[in-house]
């Protein structure tokens, strides 16, 4: 095949280094390129232009980065083996971890001479487009269990694998995870300990070996692989707040609020704050610790809604502290909204909504009456109380069935 005829994704959001990149290509005798600012518009591109054979892209760039670009095309079916090289600065060398998980081909560190540009080059393609058997068959391998479903086909092509090369770990993680498809759990550890064994930073066998044993609720063991790897990648947020789930589930308070904070750490410096569902995911994690409710709370002020005006964010949210028995602070996100809608002269909240934020909030009360109500008296005022707050969302929509099935019930409580 004649490489040079390729085109070229070329993704930086900064200009010069376009500039400088193209006229190094063009010296290679490269000549097809498509020029992106960000992740974003490299994605559409990606999507709509007819035909791109190899990504060169930068590691951090706004909108979407380099790593976020990288993870989008390998679990993209049509992209999954588009060879991509990621290109950064010395300062950024400890975020490439993050991109070494997601299969990356070749990475590339600023600045770069042609000839080390050409090498990069030239071995991912090779490696593409003219694969020694080792690779062709875990290729093979890949396309027969992720794309066609055929993991017995799939075997054969790793056993295979695993034969050309026998101190190589990829083969026996996908043969593990046939193993964990078809229920053979002990099997399926057994070949992800042997994938790690020949290489510990196999991230993916980290993985999924903590997520097998989190299946069998086997927390202390869940940590441990997380902590291990969390050690040689410590900027993945998903993983980190894995790990703090993990110690929830072991009531290590210390540890929980340890982790959340540095993940909330890492998501402003990576620019992730403005990601809701990292932040909701931190969020719900707090409140899955007792006594880290006021933490929950400020992760939501200070990254979520820094001025507690939103109504459908504190309705939304006040419903995660209820499913997790934190009804006070509940209670107050909703009567913010009350506020807002008793207040707030150009507040967009309409009659139908207020109804709902009104049901909600009784429905809070009445669960913190049957949780917290000791005595008939303390019953008795909670449910009064929630009865005046369904009185008031059948006044925003008197054909409201939920709040009038709530209504009736408590009439038969008082």
């Amino acid at each position: 095949m004649d490489c040079k005829n390729l085109f070229f994704l070329l993704v930086d959001d900064n200009s010069t280094m376009l500039a400088l990149m193209m006229p190094m290509l063009k010296g290679l005798g490269y000549v097809n390129f498509i020029v992106a600012s960000n992740g974003q518009e490299a994605w559409y591109k990606l999507n709509h232009e007819e035909k791109i054979d190899i990504i060169l892209s930068d590691l951090i760039m706004p909108k979407i980065d380099g790593i976020e670009l990288l993870g989008m095309v390998r679990n993209a079916e049509k992209f999954w083996d588009l060879p991509f090289i990621m290109i950064t600065g010395e300062e950024n060398q400890g975020q490439l971890m993050s991109s070494v998980e997601i299969d990356v081909n070749s990475y590339i560190i600023k600045p770069f001479t042609p000839d080390k540009l050409d090498k990069e080059i030239s071995a991912v393609l090779h490696e593409k487009y003219d694969p020694p058997p080792y690779h062709l068959a875990l290729r093979h391998g890949r396309e027969l269990l992720f794309q066609q479903n055929e993991p017995e086909a799939a075997w054969t092509c790793f056993e295979k694998a695993g034969a050309l090369h026998p101190l190589e770990a990829d083969p026996h993680y996908f043969r593990a995870i046939i193993h964990e498809q078809l229920g053979r759990i002990d099997e399926a550890k057994e070949c992800l300990r042997q994938c790690i064994r020949l290489k510990e930073a196999h991230t993916k066998a980290h993985d999924l070996l903590a997520l097998i044993y989190h299946r069998e609720q086997n927390y202390a063991e869940e940590v441990k692989v997380l902590n291990t790897i969390s050690e040689l990648s410590p900027n993945n947020i998903a993983r980190n707040i894995t790990l703090a789930n993990a110690y929830a589930k072991l009531d290590d308070k210390v540890a929980v609020k340890n982790i959340l904070t540095h993940s909330a750490k890492l998501a402003k410096k990576q620019g992730k704050t403005h990601d809701r569902t990292f932040m909701t995911k931190i969020f719900k994690t707090y409140l899955k610790t007792a006594g880290l409710g006021d933490d929950a709370e400020g992760v939501y002020r200070k990254y979520i809604d820094r001025r507690m005006d939103n109504p459908q964010l504190l309705n939304r949210f006040a419903m995660i502290l209820k499913e997790n028995k934190y009804f006070d602070t509940a209670i107050s996100f909703l009567e913010k909204i009350v506020r807002i809608w008793r207040t707030v002269k150009l507040h967009d909240i309409t009659s139908d909504d207020m109804a709902v934020y009104y049901f909600n909030l009784a429905v809070v009360h009445v669960e913190m009456t049957m949780v917290n109500g000791r005595t008939l008296a303390e019953r008795r005022t909670g449910y009064e109380e929630a009865r005046a707050i369904v009185d008031k969302s059948l006044d925003c929509n008197n054909r409201h069935a939920d709040a009038m099935k709530l209504l009736a019930w408590l009439d038969k409580k008082l």
